[in-house]
């Protein structure tokens, strides 16, 4: 991952002269003439990008959409060779070397002027709350969408814990015939459902949910069968006993 650097002393509180990154916007390996390998590192690369920030760094770019995601190196990653090895024969004992080819893709990220970084309280129930996603816990996802709430006119809490176990209950049988939770479209009924009730959580909280949905939808553009709960769950889960 690279950022342009701002040159000094070009820059004020009112303009920034910055590196120009010679690179190709994101958008453009979509296209049905792209390699399948190309499309699936990216998909990768990106979705791996995101979780790190939102649930490591706790420092989330704020406008993560299509245009402010450029690619270098895809010409060298479509000519790249395979690992290279080399045997040795050394009197009675073969010693095999792999020199892995170093991957020259890099994502250039613009824009970053926008960023989200949580309270603790918030990064602590953020990453609950996606353990209870990763778990099927529909009633401990209520309860900490309700701690989480800054402000809350719910006229039927009762009603409202009912709609978000539906929804994870939903979600957890269409992931057991499809194979894969489709998280963006899970966050929106989430979303969907707290607006109904009138129940407010944090707006930083919130715009790294939508950050998160829509480099998970970028990703399954680029590579439908990338899971995002699988890449995230090792990331979770070796730290959730605190949770």
């Amino acid at each position: 991952v690279k950022f342009p650097i701002p040159l000094r002393p070009f820059v004020t509180r009112t303009v920034a002269v910055e590196t120009y990154e010679e690179s190709t916007p994101i958008s453009t390996f979509l296209a049905e003439d792209v390699p399948d390998v190309l499309k699936q590192r990216l998909a990768r690369m990106g979705l791996e990008m995101l979780l790190k920030m939102v649930f490591v760094d706790n420092f989330v770019h704020g406008e993560l959409c299509p245009e402010n995601i450029l690619i270098q190196g895809a010409e060298q990653f479509s000519r790249q060779k395979d690992d290279r090895t080399t045997i040795v024969d050394l009197c009675d004992t073969l010693i095999v070397n792999v020199h892995p080819s170093q991957c020259p893709l890099k994502l250039i990220l613009l824009d970053t002027g926008l960023v989200t970084e949580l309270q603790p309280s918030d990064f602590h129930n953020l990453k609950a709350v996606f353990i209870a996603v990763i778990k099927g816990q529909g009633k401990k996802i209520t309860e900490l969408l309700l701690t989480q709430a800054t402000v809350h006119e719910c006229q039927d809490l009762q009603l409202f814990k009912s709609e978000i176990e539906r929804i994870v209950h939903e979600a957890e049988m269409n992931t057991r015939s499809l194979g894969k939770l489709h998280v963006a479209g899970f966050l929106s009924n989430i979303l969907e459902a707290l607006i109904v009730h009138k129940v407010k959580v944090e707006s930083s909280f919130a715009s790294v949910i939508f950050a998160i949905m829509a480099l998970d939808g970028l990703s399954r553009s680029l590579d439908p069968e990338l899971d995002l709960l699988q890449v995230v769950r090792p990331m979770l889960l070796k730290d959730s006993a605190g949770l």
